[in-house]
């Protein structure tokens, strides 16, 4: 075998581990009798978070060269070189003719770059998100209307990070590398996407730009397969590597997680050649909440604690104190089912923190005795909403789902929104929630009736439109452009819209009017049947806003944001009454918050008050890192 052989199937098998692909093998348990007799009195004190550091974190960016077609004579033949070749192999493989379809004389298609990002904790089959650009000098013009052709997405190395990467696992390199560094190589196939993509920017919309959107890049919000599983990683310390300590902690994690006897295979495996380490799979009930999974299993200790023990009557008297209930909740919660007793007392507490941190510790073990208080807190406080409604979606329980529905009704724009984000992710065939596809291109959800009307437009995010309450009359008279191909117009008195594309017949531009009811939903949806995008239908809503012809109000990107839960039980020893906690996410709406961490707050992390800044005087915005609703 020659060298450059012996260096790529090196390459394959290091970029498999860099991305965690094979991380599964040598599995090895053991049963509790065995393990626990080689624990120490030391180690049985701990919980799973002291002994170990959680590892597999990062996201894995995997990429690929695409193929989008359908588009209206603005593609391009891509030139020779080292893409096209890429390109061609890929259509070869699905048994389609390459000339044809790159160099469509209709100038139909056009080659791209494909990128997606498969994060921690993800499974085989999960949904991501696909972002499509352009290369370097194509001319292409537009990607509006595009479909992306199968595309494999792999993971890329640089040959000079693998070089490193092999020295430092004492693999032999050679004195005269095979590769330049700075040589990206491919990995494994990681990845398929395909589907319609939406070109150009709507976040245009919410600044209310006058610009017409770039589009010469896209997004298909789900339009790749995962078929990666990326379990967390708990590493045993460096301080203390041994093997027995990876096999008790994948015992405890799985006898706390499996209490709720959901059918759910093992959350937990240990791995024990090499640097002994568990695999963790996130249960049900945390699928859209892996931080909180991560703060959990954390603080599962080692050896069960007994309902009678010091430990455990010191975590009951600290869940119904302010200062204290956050982190004896998730203490509480880790201890598995045995706390339910314990977590409904709190829900009788006066406190606002003690009943959240009882109702929301309830949920994630399977018990919807808290759903009440979980949309009342939503509801009352901002800084609160994210986690109830996180909770309340957690749970597949009727009381919890009857909540959210609810929830969609009330005023408050982040709470209706949220209340539906939550209620969807929880079972998207709900009948509260259910939506149509429009032209392929993105969703409108008519929800809530009998309720204030509101327009919601996602913008960065899942193609989609809520409308809320039963109508959503548009106010003649009016008449705007919406995109270079479509005019929408409605004459005084009338209850009904003209709208009208400029479509291609026999090589002329042609006037096509339909007419339509003046409600929003049934203009949208026309303007969809004729043809038009997700770009036209955020466009739409943006010009008869400015036209004045909508009735109902229309809010953007109303994600409920909040705090971690980390940060939230350091305010609350100071802030009993959540006005601080309030404050600080009404501030964060003009920048971003902290992320969730699955450490808990010490004593040495206490702060002081800070005192509660008048309305008005909210001070600068806060420089954090994103944090997200539902986060995966």
């Amino acid at each position: 075998m020659d060298r450059a052989c012996r260096a790529g199937l090196l390459t394959v098998g290091l970029l498999a581990g860099i991305a965690g692909c094979h991380a599964d093998s040598a599995k090895t348990s053991t049963s509790r009798s065995q393990a626990a007799e080689d624990v120490t009195e030391k180690d049985a004190l701990a919980t799973v978070g002291q002994k170990t550091v959680v590892g597999n974190m990062e996201p894995i960016p995997v990429h690929g060269v695409g193929l989008v077609y359908n588009l209206k004579g603005t593609g391009s033949s891509p030139p020779p070189g080292e893409h096209r070749a890429a390109l061609e192999n890929a259509i070869l493989k699905r048994k389609g003719n390459p000339k044809d379809l790159l160099d469509a004389p209709g100038k139909t298609t056009s080659l791209v770059f494909v990128s997606a990002a498969i994060p921690p904790g993800a499974k085989a089959g999960d949904p991501l998100d696909v972002h499509i650009t352009l290369p370097p000098g194509s001319k292409t013009t537009s990607l509006k209307g595009g479909i992306l052709y199968p595309c494999d997405l792999t993971n890329v190395e640089f040959a000079g990070n693998l070089r490193t990467a092999m020295a430092n696992g004492g693999m032999p390199t050679g004195k005269a590398p095979v590769l330049d560094g700075n040589t990206p190589l491919t990995g494994h196939r990681l990845a398929v996407a395909e589907g319609p993509l939406v070109a150009g920017s709507t976040g245009q919309a919410k600044e209310g730009s006058d610009e017409p959107p770039q589009l010469k890049a896209g997004r298909i919000w789900g339009g790749a397969k995962n078929l990666l599983d990326r379990p967390y990683y708990f590493v045993i310390a460096d301080d203390n590597p041994q093997p027995r300590l990876a096999m008790v902690a994948a015992e405890r994690l799985n006898t706390t997680f499996h209490a709720a006897g959901d059918g759910f295979g093992k959350v937990a495996d240990a791995k024990v050649q090499g640097k002994p380490l568990v695999m963790t799979t996130v249960p049900p009930a945390y699928r859209l909440n892996h931080a909180r999974f991560l703060l959990v299993a954390r603080q599962v200790p080692l050896i069960p604690t007994d309902t009678g023990s010091a430990y455990y009557r010191q975590l009951e008297h600290d869940l119904v104190r302010p200062e204290t209930t956050l982190t004896a909740a998730i203490k509480l919660e880790a201890l598995g089912a045995d706390s339910r007793q314990s977590l409904r007392v709190g829900l009788q507490a006066e406190s606002p923190w003690v009943r959240f941190a009882s109702a929301e510790a309830l949920a994630y073990l399977g018990h919807p005795d808290g759903a009440k208080d979980l949309a009342e807190l939503a509801e009352k406080h901002p800084s609160l909403r994210s986690h109830c409604l996180t909770a309340l979606a957690s749970m597949d329980d009727a009381v919890c789902l009857d909540q959210l529905v609810e929830l969609m009704k009330k005023g408050d724009a982040s709470l209706r929104y949220g209340a539906f984000h939550a209620l969807r992710s929880a079972d998207k065939n709900h009948d509260a929630v259910r939506g149509r596809n429009m032209n392929n291109s993105f969703w409108l959800h008519r929800v809530a009736p009998e309720s204030e009307p509101m327009v919601h437009v996602a913008v960065g995010q899942r193609a989609e439109i809520v409308v809320y309450g039963t109508v959503c009359p548009m106010k003649a008279p009016f008449s705007f452009p919406v995109g270079s191909e479509f005019t929408v117009a409605a004459k005084e008195g009338s209850d009904a819209v003209t709208v009208t594309r400029l479509a291609t017949k026999n090589g002329e531009l042609v006037a096509v009017p339909v007419q339509c009811r003046a409600d929003l939903p049934t203009v949208l949806a026309a303007v969809a049947e004729m043809g038009g995008t997700y770009t036209e239908a955020v466009e739409l809503i943006r010009r008869a806003e400015q036209a004045d012809a909508l009735t109902a109000a229309v809010a953007y990107d109303s994600t409920p944001r909040g705090l971690s839960l980390n940060q939230l039980a350091q305010i609350a020893r100071s802030d009993p009454s959540l006005d601080r906690a309030d404050l600080e996410v009404q501030r964060s709406q003009r920048g971003d918050v902290v992320p969730a961490s699955y450490e808990l707050p010490t004593d040495a992390d206490a702060v002081k008050a800070k005192p509660v800044e008048p309305a008005g005087n909210e001070g600068p915005a806060l420089n954090r890192q994103p944090g997200k609703l539902f986060g995966k």
